[in-house]
C-alpha cells in the first residue's frame, strides 16, 4: 500500500494508519528472524518514515508525546545502523570505483574492500548475534503500537499538517548553511532534513499527484546525492582512521584523493538541484501546497454529495 493519506480519510486517522503500517512492516521482517541486509534496511527505512509522520504532525502532540516517541523510534533503529552503514561502506567504495573506472584499474582497492567486508561481518556477528539486536528493536516497537491510539491529533485537514512548513524550512535554512559552509556536518544535517520532506511529500502526494511526485522526486533525488556524500565522508573518516588496515599508503592516497574529487562533483549537483527545490521560500511553499489541499478536499466533498 502506497504511503499516502487517502481521500475519505481524516488526518487523524490517516497518520495513525500509515504509523501503524511502519510498525508493522517493520515486526513482520524482524520477526523472521532473518538477519539480511534487506531487512535490516527496510526496517530502518520504516523508523525514518515514523519520525518524517511525527514531525508532520508535530504541532498536534504534547511536547512529552513528541519528544518520547521521536527518540523511541530514533533508538530503535540504532542498533541496527552500525549493521547498515558497515555494509554501506563497501557500496560506496564500488560506486566510486565504478565512477572512476575509466582511471581505476578494477583490482586497485582489492584490499580495501576486503577490509570493509570483514569488518562488516564483525559488526554483524556482534550486533545481530551476540547483542540480539532484533529481539531488543522488536520489543520497542511492540511496546510503542498500543501507544499510538493515545496520540493527540485534535485539529482537522490543513490545521493538523503544521510540521510540514517546519521541515521545509529547516531543510531551506541548512541549504543556506551549506551553501556558506559545506562541512560534513552541514551536509548531513542537511540531507536528514531533506529525507524528512521527502517522506511528507510522499504522504500528500494525492491532493495534487502530478506536481508533488514531480517534487517529490527532486527532494528524492537530492537525498540520494546527500547520501552518497556523507557515505564517502565516513568511508574517508574510516580509512584515515586506520589507514595500515587498508593497504599501502598510495592505495589510501589514492582513494582518499578520489573521495575528494566525487564528494564535490555531489555536492555541487546537490546545490544545483536544491535551487530548484528550496526555490520558495517556506511560507510562499507552504502557501501553495496549502491550496493543493483545499482544492483537493473540495473535490473529494464534491465526489461525496454526488454518491
Amino acid at each position: 500500500m502506497a504511503f499516502q493519506l487517502k481521500p475519505q480519510e481524516s488526518v487523524r486517522k490517516g497518520i495513525k494508519r500509515l504509523v501503524r503500517k511502519q510498525i508493522d512492516t517493520a515486526l513482520e521482517g524482524l520477526r523472521t528472524q532473518d538477519t539480511s541486509d534487506p531487512v535490516v534496511h527496510e526496517a530502518r527505512k520504516c523508523f525514518k518514515k515514523v519520525r518524517a509522520l511525527l514531525r508532520l504532525v508535530r504541532d498536534e502532540l504534547d511536547d512529552k508525546v513528541y519528544r518520547d516517541e521521536n527518540t523511541c523510534f530514533r533508538d530503535a533503529g540504532r542498533p541496527l545502523t552500525a549493521v547498515r552503514d558497515a555494509k554501506v561502506l563497501i557500496e560506496a567504495l564500488e560506486k566510486l570505483t565504478a565512477h572512476f573506472g575509466d582511471s581505476v584499474n578494477a583490482g586497485a582497492f582489492t584490499g580495501v574492500r576486503e577490509a570493509l567486508t570483514a569488518d562488516s561481518q564483525k559488526i554483524r556477528k556482534r550486533v545481530l548475534e551476540e547483542d540480539e539486536a532484533f529481539g531488543t528493536v522488536t520489543e520497542t516497537l511492540e511496546a510503542a503500537r498500543p501507544r499510538l491510539r493515545d496520540w493527540p491529533i485534535r485539529r482537522k485537514g490543513w490545521a493538523a499538517l503544521g510540521g510540514l512548513k517546519r521541515v521545509y524550512k529547516n531543510g531551506y535554512c541548512a541549504f543556506a548553511v551549506v551553501s556558506a559552509g559545506p562541512t560534513a556536518e552541514n551536509l548531513h544535517e542537511w540531507r536528514k532534513q531533506a529525507k524528512y520532506l521527502w517522506h511528507q511529500l510522499q504522504v500528500l502526494e494525492p491532493i495534487r499527484a502530478s506536481h508533488m511526485k514531480e517534487l517529490g522526486d527532486q527532494v528524492h533525488e537530492l537525498t540520494q546525492l546527500l547520501g552518497d556524500d556523507h557515505d564517502l565522508a565516513v568511508l574517508q573518516e574510516k580509512v584515515a582512521a586506520d589507514p595500515g588496515t587498508f593497504g599501502a599508503d598510495s592505495t589510501v592516497e589514492t582513494l582518499v584523493a578520489l573521495i575528494d574529487r566525487r564528494r564535490q562533483e555531489l555536492e555541487q549537483e546537490a546545490l544545483r538541484l536544491a535551487q530548484r527545490v528550496y526555490r520558495d521560500k517556506p511560507k510562499p511553499f507552504t502557501k501553495r501546497i496549502k491550496g493543493y489541499w483545499k482544492a483537493w478536499r473540495s473535490q473529494v466533498r464534491g465526489v461525496r454529495a454526488a454518491l
